[in-house]
Protein backbone atom coordinates (compact mmCIF):
# COMPACT_ATOMS: atom_id res chain seq x y z
CA UNK A 1 0.00 0.00 0.00
CA UNK A 2 1.37 3.40 -0.95
CA UNK A 3 -0.55 5.46 1.59
CA UNK A 4 -2.76 7.37 -0.84
CA UNK A 5 -6.54 7.50 -0.76
CA UNK A 6 -7.91 4.25 -2.16
CA UNK A 7 -4.61 2.51 -1.44
CA UNK A 8 -4.68 2.24 2.35
CA UNK A 9 -4.32 -0.85 4.46
CA UNK A 10 -6.47 -1.30 7.57
CA UNK A 11 -3.97 0.30 9.96
CA UNK A 12 -3.41 3.28 7.69
CA UNK A 13 -7.16 3.87 7.40
CA UNK A 14 -7.46 3.73 11.18
CA UNK A 15 -4.66 6.28 11.54
CA UNK A 16 -6.40 8.61 9.08
CA UNK A 17 -9.70 8.32 10.93
CA UNK A 18 -8.06 8.98 14.29
CA UNK A 19 -6.12 11.95 12.95
CA UNK A 20 -9.35 13.59 11.80
CA UNK A 21 -10.78 13.14 15.28
CA UNK A 22 -7.66 14.57 16.90
CA UNK A 23 -7.71 17.60 14.61
CA UNK A 24 -11.43 18.35 14.75
CA UNK A 25 -10.81 21.74 16.37
CA UNK A 26 -8.81 23.12 13.42
CA UNK A 27 -9.91 21.19 10.33
CA UNK A 28 -11.34 23.18 7.44
CA UNK A 29 -13.18 22.04 4.32
CA UNK A 30 -9.94 22.43 2.36
CA UNK A 31 -8.22 19.94 4.70
CA UNK A 32 -9.40 16.90 2.80
CA UNK A 33 -8.20 13.33 3.18
CA UNK A 34 -5.63 13.75 0.44
CA UNK A 35 -3.96 16.57 2.38
CA UNK A 36 -4.05 14.71 5.69
CA UNK A 37 -2.52 11.66 4.04
CA UNK A 38 0.36 13.73 2.68
CA UNK A 39 1.25 14.71 6.24
CA UNK A 40 0.77 11.15 7.49
CA UNK A 41 3.07 9.77 4.79
CA UNK A 42 5.66 12.43 5.61
CA UNK A 43 5.78 11.11 9.17
CA UNK A 44 5.43 7.40 8.32
CA UNK A 45 1.87 7.36 9.71
CA UNK A 46 3.02 8.29 13.20
CA UNK A 47 -0.07 9.95 14.68
CA UNK A 48 1.67 12.02 17.31
CA UNK A 49 4.34 13.58 15.09
CA UNK A 50 1.84 14.06 12.24
CA UNK A 51 -0.55 15.98 14.47
CA UNK A 52 2.25 18.23 15.73
CA UNK A 53 3.42 18.88 12.16
CA UNK A 54 -0.07 19.63 10.89
CA UNK A 55 -0.99 21.98 13.74
CA UNK A 56 2.24 23.95 13.20
CA UNK A 57 1.51 24.12 9.50
CA UNK A 58 -2.04 25.44 9.94
CA UNK A 59 -0.86 28.08 12.39
CA UNK A 60 2.01 29.14 10.14
CA UNK A 61 -0.09 29.38 6.98
CA UNK A 62 -2.76 31.38 8.79
CA UNK A 63 -0.22 33.81 10.22
CA UNK A 64 1.56 34.27 6.90
CA UNK A 65 -1.60 34.20 4.76
CA UNK A 66 0.25 32.05 2.26
CA UNK A 67 -2.79 31.50 0.06
CA UNK A 68 -2.85 35.23 -0.72
CA UNK A 69 0.77 35.36 -1.86
CA UNK A 70 1.22 36.01 -5.56
CA UNK A 71 4.22 35.69 -7.87
CA UNK A 72 3.12 38.95 -9.48
CA UNK A 73 3.78 40.72 -6.17
CA UNK A 74 7.37 39.44 -5.88
CA UNK A 75 10.23 41.89 -6.47
CA UNK A 76 11.00 42.38 -10.15
CA UNK A 77 14.46 40.84 -9.84
CA UNK A 78 12.94 37.56 -8.60
CA UNK A 79 10.26 37.51 -11.27
CA UNK A 80 12.94 37.96 -13.93
CA UNK A 81 15.93 36.04 -12.58
CA UNK A 82 14.71 33.30 -10.23
CA UNK A 83 14.81 30.30 -12.56
CA UNK A 84 11.98 27.89 -13.20
CA UNK A 85 8.47 27.53 -14.49
CA UNK A 86 5.59 25.17 -15.15
CA UNK A 87 5.74 24.05 -18.77
CA UNK A 88 2.82 21.62 -18.81
CA UNK A 89 1.67 18.33 -17.30
CA UNK A 90 2.86 14.75 -17.22
CA UNK A 91 0.91 11.82 -18.66
CA UNK A 92 -1.10 11.52 -15.43
CA UNK A 93 -1.97 15.21 -15.30
CA UNK A 94 0.58 16.35 -12.71
CA UNK A 95 2.28 19.74 -13.22
CA UNK A 96 5.82 19.66 -14.61
CA UNK A 97 8.20 22.24 -13.15
CA UNK A 98 11.49 22.84 -14.95
CA UNK A 99 14.24 24.49 -12.90
CA UNK A 100 17.37 25.53 -14.87
CA UNK A 101 19.18 25.86 -11.56
CA UNK A 102 22.60 25.74 -13.19
CA UNK A 103 21.87 29.22 -14.55
CA UNK A 104 20.80 30.62 -11.18
CA UNK A 105 22.86 33.59 -9.97
CA UNK A 106 22.43 33.03 -6.23
CA UNK A 107 24.91 35.71 -5.29
CA UNK A 108 23.24 38.29 -7.51
CA UNK A 109 19.77 37.41 -6.24
CA UNK A 110 20.82 37.63 -2.60
CA UNK A 111 22.54 40.95 -3.16
CA UNK A 112 19.38 42.22 -4.86
CA UNK A 113 16.64 40.96 -2.55
CA UNK A 114 16.00 39.93 1.04
CA UNK A 115 16.02 36.26 1.95
CA UNK A 116 12.44 36.65 3.16
CA UNK A 117 11.42 37.86 -0.32
CA UNK A 118 13.00 34.76 -1.84
CA UNK A 119 11.08 32.53 0.57
CA UNK A 120 7.81 34.34 -0.13
CA UNK A 121 8.42 34.04 -3.86
CA UNK A 122 8.95 30.28 -3.59
CA UNK A 123 5.92 29.84 -1.34
CA UNK A 124 3.87 31.73 -3.94
CA UNK A 125 5.20 29.34 -6.60
CA UNK A 126 4.14 26.33 -4.53
CA UNK A 127 0.70 27.79 -3.86
CA UNK A 128 0.26 28.35 -7.61
CA UNK A 129 1.24 24.73 -8.27
CA UNK A 130 -1.35 23.53 -5.77
CA UNK A 131 -3.95 25.59 -7.61
CA UNK A 132 -2.90 23.91 -10.86
CA UNK A 133 -3.28 20.48 -9.24
CA UNK A 134 -6.79 21.40 -8.08
CA UNK A 135 -7.70 22.64 -11.55
CA UNK A 136 -6.36 19.46 -13.11
CA UNK A 137 -8.31 17.32 -10.65
CA UNK A 138 -11.56 19.06 -11.66
CA UNK A 139 -10.69 18.89 -15.35
CA UNK A 140 -9.74 15.20 -15.34
CA UNK A 141 -12.35 14.25 -12.73
CA UNK A 142 -9.59 12.38 -10.94
CA UNK A 143 -7.39 13.48 -8.08
CA UNK A 144 -4.03 14.88 -9.25
CA UNK A 145 -1.35 14.92 -6.61
CA UNK A 146 2.33 15.79 -6.78
CA UNK A 147 4.54 17.57 -9.27
CA UNK A 148 7.33 16.46 -11.57
CA UNK A 149 10.45 18.49 -10.82
CA UNK A 150 13.23 18.66 -13.42
CA UNK A 151 16.47 20.17 -12.14
CA UNK A 152 18.70 21.15 -15.06
CA UNK A 153 22.22 21.54 -13.68
CA UNK A 154 23.84 22.74 -16.91
CA UNK A 155 26.15 25.61 -15.96
CA UNK A 156 26.38 24.57 -12.30
CA UNK A 157 29.82 25.38 -10.89
CA UNK A 158 31.84 26.17 -7.81
CA UNK A 159 30.21 29.59 -7.52
CA UNK A 160 26.94 27.86 -6.67
CA UNK A 161 28.56 26.53 -3.48
CA UNK A 162 28.79 30.04 -2.02
CA UNK A 163 27.66 29.45 1.55
CA UNK A 164 25.05 32.21 1.97
CA UNK A 165 23.42 30.98 -1.23
CA UNK A 166 23.52 27.33 -0.14
CA UNK A 167 22.03 28.32 3.22
CA UNK A 168 19.08 30.00 1.52
CA UNK A 169 18.48 26.96 -0.69
CA UNK A 170 18.58 24.65 2.33
CA UNK A 171 16.21 26.83 4.32
CA UNK A 172 13.82 26.71 1.35
CA UNK A 173 14.09 22.93 1.21
CA UNK A 174 13.53 22.55 4.96
CA UNK A 175 10.56 24.91 4.82
CA UNK A 176 8.90 23.02 1.99
CA UNK A 177 9.48 19.64 3.61
CA UNK A 178 7.79 20.95 6.75
CA UNK A 179 4.85 22.83 5.25
CA UNK A 180 4.34 21.18 1.84
CA UNK A 181 5.30 17.55 2.52
CA UNK A 182 4.98 14.84 -0.11
CA UNK A 183 4.44 17.43 -2.85
CA UNK A 184 7.11 16.05 -5.16
CA UNK A 185 6.09 13.08 -7.27
CA UNK A 186 9.38 12.56 -9.08
CA UNK A 187 12.65 14.51 -9.22
CA UNK A 188 14.80 14.26 -12.33
CA UNK A 189 18.30 15.74 -12.25
CA UNK A 190 19.79 16.30 -15.69
CA UNK A 191 23.18 17.54 -16.89
CA UNK A 192 24.70 16.89 -13.47
CA UNK A 193 28.35 18.06 -13.30
CA UNK A 194 31.18 16.23 -11.55
CA UNK A 195 30.75 18.37 -8.42
CA UNK A 196 27.08 17.40 -8.10
CA UNK A 197 27.78 14.83 -5.31
CA UNK A 198 29.20 17.64 -3.18
CA UNK A 199 26.21 19.86 -3.84
CA UNK A 200 23.85 17.00 -3.02
CA UNK A 201 25.68 16.27 0.24
CA UNK A 202 24.88 19.83 1.37
CA UNK A 203 21.18 19.53 0.61
CA UNK A 204 20.60 15.89 1.60
CA UNK A 205 20.36 16.48 5.38
CA UNK A 206 17.34 18.73 4.78
CA UNK A 207 15.47 16.18 2.65
CA UNK A 208 13.09 13.63 4.10
CA UNK A 209 13.92 10.00 3.30
CA UNK A 210 10.82 9.67 1.11
CA UNK A 211 11.93 12.68 -0.93
CA UNK A 212 15.44 11.30 -1.40
CA UNK A 213 13.98 8.08 -2.82
CA UNK A 214 12.22 10.06 -5.55
CA UNK A 215 15.44 11.54 -6.96
CA UNK A 216 16.82 10.14 -10.22
CA UNK A 217 20.09 11.52 -11.59
CA UNK A 218 19.79 10.86 -15.31
CA UNK A 219 22.56 10.16 -17.77
CA UNK A 220 23.02 11.27 -21.38
CA UNK A 221 19.71 9.68 -22.42
CA UNK A 222 17.74 11.97 -20.11
CA UNK A 223 15.49 13.24 -22.91
CA UNK A 224 14.23 9.72 -23.59
CA UNK A 225 13.51 9.20 -19.90
CA UNK A 226 11.57 12.45 -19.60
CA UNK A 227 9.43 11.54 -22.60
CA UNK A 228 8.42 8.29 -20.89
CA UNK A 229 6.66 10.41 -18.29
CA UNK A 230 5.74 13.58 -20.23
CA UNK A 231 4.17 13.89 -23.67
CA UNK A 232 6.33 15.74 -26.19
CA UNK A 233 3.78 18.54 -26.67
CA UNK A 234 3.97 19.30 -22.92
CA UNK A 235 7.76 19.63 -22.87
CA UNK A 236 9.84 22.46 -24.40
CA UNK A 237 12.01 21.54 -27.37
CA UNK A 238 15.18 22.37 -25.42
CA UNK A 239 14.32 19.66 -22.89
CA UNK A 240 13.49 16.97 -25.40
CA UNK A 241 9.88 17.80 -26.31
CA UNK A 242 8.17 19.60 -29.15
CA UNK A 243 6.71 22.67 -27.48
CA UNK A 244 7.93 26.09 -28.61
CA UNK A 245 7.29 29.61 -27.43
CA UNK A 246 6.93 32.80 -29.40
CA UNK A 247 9.02 33.00 -32.59
CA UNK A 248 9.87 29.32 -32.17
CA UNK A 249 11.54 29.79 -28.77
CA UNK A 250 12.83 26.27 -27.85
CA UNK A 251 13.02 27.16 -24.13
CA UNK A 252 9.42 28.41 -23.82
CA UNK A 253 10.62 31.38 -21.80
CA UNK A 254 7.04 32.64 -21.55
CA UNK A 255 6.63 29.76 -19.08
CA UNK A 256 10.13 28.89 -17.83
CA UNK A 257 12.40 31.61 -16.46
CA UNK A 258 16.02 30.84 -17.37
CA UNK A 259 17.72 32.80 -14.60
CA UNK A 260 21.02 34.27 -15.71
CA UNK A 261 23.38 36.92 -14.37
CA UNK A 262 21.60 39.54 -12.27
CA UNK A 263 22.56 43.08 -13.37
CA UNK A 264 24.26 45.05 -10.61
CA UNK A 265 21.67 47.78 -11.08
CA UNK A 266 19.38 45.58 -8.97
CA UNK A 267 21.88 45.32 -6.08
CA UNK A 268 20.84 46.78 -2.74
CA UNK A 269 23.29 49.47 -1.68
CA UNK A 270 25.85 48.50 1.02
CA UNK A 271 24.43 44.98 1.30
CA UNK A 272 26.84 42.37 2.66
CA UNK A 273 26.26 38.68 3.16
CA UNK A 274 28.53 36.33 5.06
CA UNK A 275 28.43 33.09 6.99
CA UNK A 276 27.02 33.23 10.50
CA UNK A 277 29.78 30.84 11.57
CA UNK A 278 32.78 33.15 11.24
CA UNK A 279 35.62 32.88 13.74
CA UNK A 280 37.58 35.77 15.17
CA UNK A 281 41.36 35.82 15.32
CA UNK A 282 44.03 38.44 15.84
CA UNK A 283 47.15 38.04 13.75
CA UNK A 284 50.01 39.64 15.58
CA UNK A 285 52.51 41.66 13.57
CA UNK A 286 54.93 39.58 11.52
CA UNK A 287 52.96 36.35 12.03
CA UNK A 288 50.72 34.01 10.07
CA UNK A 289 47.91 31.52 10.73
CA UNK A 290 47.98 28.11 9.03
CA UNK A 291 44.99 25.74 8.91
CA UNK A 292 45.61 22.16 7.76
CA UNK A 293 43.07 19.98 5.94
CA UNK A 294 43.42 16.34 4.91
CA UNK A 295 41.75 15.70 1.56
CA UNK A 296 40.96 12.06 0.84
CA UNK A 297 38.96 12.34 -2.37
CA UNK A 298 39.72 14.14 -5.64
CA UNK A 299 37.12 16.73 -6.57
CA UNK A 300 36.78 18.04 -3.02
CA UNK A 301 36.01 21.72 -2.58
CA UNK A 302 37.42 24.27 -0.17
CA UNK A 303 35.19 27.25 0.62
CA UNK A 304 36.39 30.35 2.44
CA UNK A 305 35.66 33.95 3.38
CA UNK A 306 37.54 36.49 5.47
CA UNK A 307 37.56 40.12 6.49
CA UNK A 308 39.78 42.43 8.57
CA UNK A 309 38.74 45.47 10.54
CA UNK A 310 41.66 47.54 9.30
CA UNK A 311 44.34 47.13 6.65
CA UNK A 312 44.93 44.32 4.20
CA UNK A 313 46.09 40.75 4.74
CA UNK A 314 47.66 38.05 2.57
CA UNK A 315 45.87 34.78 1.84
CA UNK A 316 46.65 31.61 -0.07
CA UNK A 317 46.31 27.83 -0.24
CA UNK A 318 49.12 25.30 -0.65
CA UNK A 319 49.39 21.52 -0.97
CA UNK A 320 52.11 19.45 0.68
CA UNK A 321 54.01 17.57 -2.05
CA UNK A 322 55.40 14.04 -1.69
CA UNK A 323 58.87 15.44 -1.04
CA UNK A 324 57.55 17.62 1.78
CA UNK A 325 57.68 20.82 -0.23
CA UNK A 326 54.77 23.13 -0.79
CA UNK A 327 52.91 23.63 -4.06
CA UNK A 328 50.76 26.71 -4.61
CA UNK A 329 47.10 25.97 -5.23
CA UNK A 330 46.05 29.57 -4.70
CA UNK A 331 49.18 31.74 -4.66
CA UNK A 332 49.57 33.88 -1.54
CA UNK A 333 48.73 37.50 -2.25
CA UNK A 334 47.48 40.52 -0.36
CA UNK A 335 43.77 41.37 -0.31
CA UNK A 336 42.07 44.62 0.67
CA UNK A 337 39.65 42.64 2.80
CA UNK A 338 39.13 45.55 5.18
CA UNK A 339 37.18 47.23 2.38
CA UNK A 340 35.10 44.25 1.27
CA UNK A 341 34.77 40.63 2.39
CA UNK A 342 36.79 38.17 0.34
CA UNK A 343 35.26 34.77 -0.43
CA UNK A 344 35.66 31.96 -2.90
CA UNK A 345 35.70 28.26 -3.70
CA UNK A 346 38.61 26.10 -4.86
CA UNK A 347 38.37 22.67 -6.48
CA UNK A 348 41.00 20.29 -5.06
CA UNK A 349 41.77 17.63 -7.67
CA UNK A 350 44.50 15.75 -5.80
CA UNK A 351 44.26 13.97 -2.45
CA UNK A 352 46.73 15.06 0.21
CA UNK A 353 47.25 17.66 2.90
CA UNK A 354 46.36 21.26 2.15
CA UNK A 355 47.25 24.36 4.11
CA UNK A 356 45.15 27.52 4.22
CA UNK A 357 47.35 30.49 5.06
CA UNK A 358 46.43 33.89 6.49
CA UNK A 359 49.65 35.86 6.32
CA UNK A 360 50.66 39.03 8.13
CA UNK A 361 54.40 38.33 8.07
CA UNK A 362 55.06 41.35 5.86
CA UNK A 363 53.72 43.75 8.49
CA UNK A 364 56.11 44.49 11.39
CA UNK A 365 54.11 47.37 12.82
CA UNK A 366 50.43 46.37 12.73
CA UNK A 367 48.49 43.39 14.02
CA UNK A 368 45.29 42.46 12.18
CA UNK A 369 41.95 41.61 13.72
CA UNK A 370 40.16 39.35 11.32
CA UNK A 371 37.04 37.24 10.94
CA UNK A 372 37.21 34.12 8.81
CA UNK A 373 35.42 30.94 7.86
CA UNK A 374 36.89 27.94 6.02
CA UNK A 375 35.16 24.68 5.13
CA UNK A 376 36.23 21.51 3.33
CA UNK A 377 33.55 19.67 1.35
CA UNK A 378 34.25 16.14 0.17
CA UNK A 379 32.05 14.22 -2.30
CA UNK A 380 29.09 12.36 -0.84
CA UNK A 381 29.03 8.60 -0.73
CA UNK A 382 27.51 7.30 -3.96
CA UNK A 383 25.22 4.97 -2.01
CA UNK A 384 21.98 7.00 -1.67
CA UNK A 385 21.03 5.11 1.50
CA UNK A 386 24.17 6.24 3.33
CA UNK A 387 24.65 9.62 4.92
CA UNK A 388 27.03 11.98 3.12
CA UNK A 389 30.57 12.22 4.41
CA UNK A 390 29.97 15.90 5.03
CA UNK A 391 26.76 17.36 6.30
CA UNK A 392 25.78 20.43 8.23
CA UNK A 393 23.66 20.07 11.33
CA UNK A 394 20.05 21.17 11.03
CA UNK A 395 19.49 23.61 13.85
CA UNK A 396 16.48 23.05 16.08
CA UNK A 397 15.36 26.60 15.44
CA UNK A 398 15.06 25.92 11.70
CA UNK A 399 11.97 23.84 12.24
CA UNK A 400 10.12 26.74 13.83
CA UNK A 401 11.63 29.63 11.91
CA UNK A 402 9.52 32.52 10.74
CA UNK A 403 10.76 33.42 7.29
CA UNK A 404 8.58 36.50 7.03
CA UNK A 405 10.30 38.52 9.73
Amino acid sequence: MNGTLGNLNVKQQEKLNQLKINLEDILLESHDDHMLLRFLRARSFNLKTTEVLFRKDVKWKNQMQTSSLSIENSPEVLRKYWPGGCCGFDKEGSPVWIDPFGKCDLRGLLYSSKASDIFKHNVAILESLYQKMQQQSHKLESHVEGIIYIADMEGFGLHHLWKPGVDVVNRNVALFEQHYPETLKKIFVINAPTIFPIAYSLVKPFLQENTRKKISVLGSNWKETLLKHIDANELPLHWGGEARGQAGDPNCTHQVMLGGKVPESYYIKDRHLSSQEVLKYELSRGSSLELKYDVHQPGSVLRYEFHTKKNDIAFGVQRIAEDGGRVDVLPIQRYNCHMVWEDGEISLQLPGQYIVIFDNSYSWTKSKKMMYWVELLQPADEDPDKEPKFQEAVSDSLQDMDIFE
